[in-house]
């Protein structure tokens, strides 16, 4: 190999290794400075993501479980992302090109030679962007990891095998089974205080059974499970007609209470689903330094904080938890039936369901079987007594008198008719929860399979309950100890609910996490945060090489230059949509989720989250680890092979490459857009976007910024919210800011890029054949760039919004959006030809300054204007007459842009220029100084 060469070649490559023509410094483009750009970029994101390390550690058990998790794993995904992006870029670098092969081809350059030189080239890029994105981050995040921490025990997270689905009889040795290794908490190990007492019942065969130092008969609070009382409570006066579902809770309480608003207001079916946009607590409840908070909080306290923030509803309001919601309930009804909520309870659901130690009062007898609770420490603490917000969660209750109340719910016809018609009602769904949830009165319940549950946690009790219908069973648990990120009382629910279904069940095993700090230990940290960056980013780019490779060489060469194109902005689109749209944050059910079989099993980030634990000395996530091996290997195996091929077998075929894919026949279907010229202009237009992959990366990078935007805006409704200051409804049934703002954000996106790449030039050539045209006056050639621009984004994202708006909201709001949507994009059309003295794609152009970063703080910019203008389109869109009057203004704002832009048209006389002029330099020779002026 001749070094001399080796080195030429290796320096070309390296400064080729993104297409200098998209992203070049300057018009001649220089390598170099183009590279101190990237570099300067990647260094600032580094900067950002050291930040958080400054203030990270400490916290409970939990935090230090999962917290570190969560970092590392938005760090490897962000990698990830950095270096799957530049993969993309680079898309037409990477391998060999025609112009390569044109330059080299005469030389005496051996293909070992160009293949090496390329090789080493491409590992240098790619370290280049590990080493610049991690600069600082790189130095932060393994101090802060490596920090001191004692040994840890977590739950595994893991899956245990399917079996045939097990009866009552058969629960008792099935748990005894998958319990023998205890729990994170290991409050089940001997010689702890830790109990759990769990009831099953299947077609009609029941069983109690405990461990730890819990009996069967033991007591326990059963905290927000007591919703499901006060659901059944309210079904049963609504059978008996004392109130009704649509009621306003105003009508309930004592007169004078609350004022009554003037739109709509609050009723009772708010209250029971969690949709009456009422805060989670009252605000005016103290809890700072209580060791029984909510036992002074009583129904005068209630009614005062109700009296400031009034009972008006809010249009649209979404699912959003509510203990005050569920307590102010519990205590209308009360109020209504003339008695204590106690009493109520007793009369209408306990009494009745023969559920004797289901109380809010223990009985001297009672107190003696209420088990011991204990905090985070192990330490004893004291059950509380709620008062007004009582009905939410204050609740005292064994397990078989909990699995009474449930069997009841499996089984309504064998319940007296009153009874059983308000179960009915108590199960029937009334709203939307999440993503594949659903709420029945304050039962929440699992679309997959049916399944309703609730869980609950107070002072130091948790309890977990389900029933399902459909299977015929049933299950309650309940422990003495609180939540932490992964409440044992939960995942025991679940694991009871997945082997009575006979389904993969969630393990109940832990592991141990081995003490951590010292230099030693941070020193490890420094090469494992390295090897885990470096490897991630390595698997992502030879993904992205190893699919253009295996095209390359399973494809016809004319078919590959017309796949290439389509797997580049699929990949382009699938490197982001994966990073926004898994779940960033490592939480247990992510994680369970990860190890399992769906769908987030197959996320790369994941998997080398598992391989940074396992470097790292911990037995967490082996699952994972185990794939993030093997997928390394194959991705590094297949661009090995695909590389090598790519020059010993293809070099002859890509002199053949044309610089443009011919377009294929049968393209007559393009309609007529005004008279021969102007039909002309926008075709070519048309095709050239159509044909172009230069140009499709161009575009699918502002689309690729408007898609995350609109992602994370979806993902995200809590942070609108706290931007906004107010509830978004759900985006898929409602007007909802989220949808709004989406819309319009890739409809800006869309017509921005699009016009960016009217100045690029695909044809110079064309350019003399459009203007030997006889046609002179500007507005001719003004109105082509125009409907060009509509042509190719405005009218491909509006037809898509009308398609989600149309078939999600009510059609009055969603064509009055659609409306001021077309409105806004043709008045952005027109503003964006502005001063637009060109015919697409043909004239010469000088790039200037690559302004990636401009790009990404502009982005960052309309994400939170554009919140505020849809905030306010929402509340017009609910008023016809102001909705009306929006039209109108954007009517007329349009209407005097396009008037603006062919007025100026019409008065330039040389309207076309073929490439932009440089602004005029005013040299001064500095003869002269100001004082010698006069």
């Amino acid at each position: 190999m001749n070094k001399l060469q080796f080195r030429v070649l290796y320096r070309e490559f390296l400064f080729r290794m993104v297409d200098l023509e998209l992203l070049s410094a300057h018009a001649l483009g220089d390598s170099q400075k183009l590279l101190g750009q990237f570099a300067s970029l990647l260094i600032t994101m580094s900067i950002l993501l050291a930040l958080p390390a400054l203030g990270f550690g400490g916290g409970t058990q939990a935090m230090q479980v999962f917290l570190p998790m969560s970092s590392e794993h938005f760090l490897i995904s962000t990698t990830m992302l950095v270096v799957g992006l530049f993969a993309v870029l680079s898309w037409d670098s990477t391998f060999p090109t025609r112009r390569d092969v044109l330059a080299l081809a005469p030389l005496p350059v051996r293909p070992r030679t160009f293949f090496l030189a390329k090789v080493a080239a491409v590992a240098t890029a790619l370290g280049i962007r590990v080493a610049a994105l991690h600069s600082l981050s790189g130095l932060a995040w393994p101090w802060a990891l490596g920090r001191a921490a004692p040994a840890l025990t977590a739950p595994a997270l893991t899956w245990e095998s399917a079996l045939p689905p097990a009866g009552a009889a058969e629960m008792r040795a099935v748990m005894d089974r998958d319990l023998k290794h205890p729990l994170s908490i290991g409050a089940l190990a001997p010689g702890t205080d830790g109990g759990v007492t769990i009831g099953v019942s299947k077609f009609g065969v029941r069983r109690v059974f405990s461990f730890g130092t819990a009996r069967n008969d033991s007591i326990y609070e059963i905290g927000s499970v007591s919703k499901t009382l006060t659901g059944l409570l309210l079904a049963r006066m609504v059978a008996e007609g004392k109130v009704r579902l649509d009621q306003p809770v105003r009508e309930l309480l004592p007169d004078g209470t609350v004022a009554k608003p003037k739109g709509e207001e609050i009723t009772l079916l708010d209250l029971a689903t969690h949709h009456s946009g009422l805060p989670g607590l009252p605000r005016n409840m103290n809890l700072e330094g209580q060791l029984n908070p909510g036992a002074d909080y009583h129904a005068a306290d209630l009614y005062t904080f109700l009296k400031s923030y009034g009972v008006a509803k809010r249009a649209d309001v979404p699912f959003s938890y509510s203990n005050l919601g569920v307590g102010l309930l519990g205590t209308a009804l009360a109020e209504r039936a003339g008695m204590s909520y106690a009493e109520l309870l007793q009369q209408e659901v306990s009494g009745p369901l023969g559920m004797s130690d289901t109380v809010l009062a223990l009985s001297e007898a009672q107190q003696g079987r209420l088990i011991q609770a204990y905090g985070r420490r192990h330490n004893p603490v004291a059950a509380w007594d709620l008062d007004a917000l009582a009905p939410a969660g204050a609740i005292r209750s064994t397990a078989s008198d909990l699995l009474t109340f449930l069997e009841a719910n499996l089984h309504p016809e064998k319940l007296p008719a009153e009874m059983a018609a308000a179960v009915r009602s108590s199960q029937t769904i009334r709203a939307d929860v999440a993503s594949g949830q659903h709420i029945a009165l304050a039962w929440i319940q699992d679309a997959w399979d049916g399944t309703y549950w609730h869980d609950g946690a107070i002072s130091g009790y948790t309890a977990y309950v389900f029933f399902r219908p459909q299977r015929d069973y049933a299950g309650v648990v309940l422990f003495n100890q609180p939540s932490d990120a992964v409440p044992f009382a939960n995942l025991v629910g679940q694991h009871l609910r997945q082997r009575l279904a006979g389904e993969a069940a969630v393990s109940l095993t832990s592991i141990s996490v081995p003490a951590s700090g010292g230099l030693v230990g941070r020193l490890r940290w420094f090469a494992v945060y390295w090897i885990t960056m470096a490897a991630a980013g390595l698997f992502i780019f030879c993904c992205v090489l190893g699919v253009q490779g295996l095209a390359a060489q399973v494809l016809p060469r004319q078919w590959f230059l017309r796949a290439s194109s389509i797997l580049q902005l699929a990949a382009f689109a699938a490197i982001v949509g994966v990073y926004f749209m898994q779940p960033i944050m490592a939480t247990p059910d992510a994680l369970m989720a990860a190890q399992g079989r769906g769908l987030l099993a197959w996320s790369p980030s994941y998997w080398f989250l598992g391989l940074m634990q396992q470097l790292g000395g911990s037995p967490a996530l082996a699952v994972l680890a185990r794939r993030a091996w093997i997928g390394l290997g194959m991705a590094v195996s297949l661009t090995a092979v695909a590389y090598a091929l790519s020059y010993f077998r293809t070099l002859r075929k890509i002199v053949e490459e044309p610089d443009i894919v011919p377009g294929a026949r049968g393209l007559g279907w393009l309609p007529e857009f005004g008279n021969a010229p102007q039909t002309a202009i926008v075709r070519f237009s048309i095709r050239t976007l159509l044909r172009s992959r230069q140009h499709r990366v161009i575009l699918a990078f502002y689309l690729g910024v408007g898609f995350a935007l609109t992602v994370f805006l979806l993902r995200s409704p809590a942070i609108t919210e706290r931007i906004l200051d107010t509830a978004s409804a759900n985006p898929w049934h409602a007007v909802s800011i989220p949808i709004l703002a989406s819309t319009l954000i890739l409809t800006i996106a869309w017509v921005v890029g699009t016009r960016v790449l009217f100045s690029m030039p695909l044809d110079l050539r064309a350019n003399w054949v459009f203007r030997i045209t006889s046609w002179q006056d500007g507005r001719v050639y003004l109105a082509a760039a125009r409907r060009s621009l509509l042509a190719l984004s405005v009218m491909p994202v509006w037809l898509g919004s009308a398609a989600l708006c149309l078939s999600a909201w009510p059609w009055q709001p969603a064509v009055a959006h659609l409306a001021a949507l077309g409105l806004f994009a043709i008045l952005l059309t027109d503003l964006c030809v502005q001063g637009f003295r060109k015919i697409p794609f043909t004239c010469s152009y000088l790039p200037g300054k690559s302004q990636v970063h401009m790009v990404i703080l502009g982005a960052l910019g309309l994400l939170y204007f554009t919140l505020f203008a849809v905030k306010y389109e929402r509340e017009i869109l609910a008023d016809r007459g102001g909705a009306s009057a929006m039209l109108s203004i954007l009517a007329a704002v349009a209407v005097w842009a396009r008037w603006r832009s062919v007025a100026e048209a019409k008065d330039e006389a040389a309207w076309l220029r073929f490439e932009d002029a440089p602004a005029d330099e005013i040299l001064v020779l500095g003869l002269s100084s100001p004082a010698s002026i006069r």
